[in-house]
């Protein structure tokens, strides 16, 4: 074979290495940086996650495992909600339920659970619908907390009491996007009239607290469900004895409940992706 040819078939070979070569690099780098730029969105894109810690209350810890009820209720919150950062709802801690701004946790324990199967069953003797009640309880408690969760992260205004504020906005998440939204409110509600019964005579200590009496809960819950449908719900603002008036008042309440918290929330809140 001629020289020169033999020495041109050599540099087109070593040629054609060396472009193989900075295919595969670049295919390298290429994918590195499309798994990089995947795992900064996934950072960027902050949402609530759940963390069960063992404990003594193995049953109620295995009820909530097995109805699902929180996790439904976070991916909920994490398909509608543009969070600022993470936030943590630890199940299982000794304090709570609460929200803490400094670590942005959500504590909602088990013996919380726990008693609201126990308050439940002074009134209910069926298992399944015990369960069914703590549940949409436990639902309620946690749209509560997001609500100062996120009165903290967005640094939202608020007029009046916050816990009222945010018992609002639990209630108005329930009415709004789910299903049975009114019976998971009504469970809620009665949950406040039983911690009430089992109150006691009042102290100067339950005026000043930071939530309303749990009687007030009660009614404004039970109103926001009326007032979400008037005709719809006549009969339970019968049962409960509301007036005409005091159902067009209810009306107007939940109205702006929805508009004031729409308003507020209106750059994090996009319910159309959610239920």
């Amino acid at each position: 074979m001629d020289q020169k040819l033999y020495s041109g078939l050599r540099c087109n070979s070593d040629k054609q290495k060396l472009i193989t070569m900075i295919k595969r690099v670049s295919h390298y780098f290429l994918t590195l940086i499309v798994a990089t730029t995947v795992a900064v969105s996934v950072h960027a894109s902050p949402g609530v996650v759940i963390e069960y810690i063992e404990g003594e209350d193995k049953a109620q810890a295995a009820a909530l495992l097995e109805d699902n009820v929180l996790e439904d209720g976070i991916e909920f919150i994490n398909e509608v909600f543009t969070l600022q950062r993470d936030i943590t709802v630890i199940v299982g801690a000794e304090e709570g339920p609460l929200y803490d701004p400094s670590v942005s946790e959500i504590y909602l324990p088990y013996h919380f659970y726990g008693e609201v199967l126990q308050r439940i069953s002074q009134i209910e003797n069926d298992a399944e619908q015990q369960i069914v009640f703590a549940n949409d309880a436990m639902l309620h408690t946690l749209f509560h907390e997001l609500g100062h969760a996120l009165i903290d992260q967005l640094d939202l205004p608020v007029v009046g009491r916050e816990e009222d504020a945010v018992d609002g906005l639990a209630s108005m998440l329930l009415l709004e996007y789910y299903e049975d939204g009114a019976d998971m409110a009504a469970n809620a509600a009665e949950l406040f009239a039983l911690e009430g019964e089992e109150r006691g005579e009042l102290e100067a200590q339950d005026f000043w607290d930071e939530h309303s009496l749990d009687e007030q809960r009660y009614y404004s819950t039970i109103c926001h469900i009326v007032g979400s449908d008037p005709q719809q719900y006549q009969g339970l603002a019968e049962e409960i004895g509301f007036s005409e008036e005091r159902v067009d008042i209810c009306d107007g309440i939940y109205q702006q409940l929805v508009s004031d918290w729409e308003l507020l929330l209106d750059e994090v809140f996009a319910p159309e992706r959610g239920h």
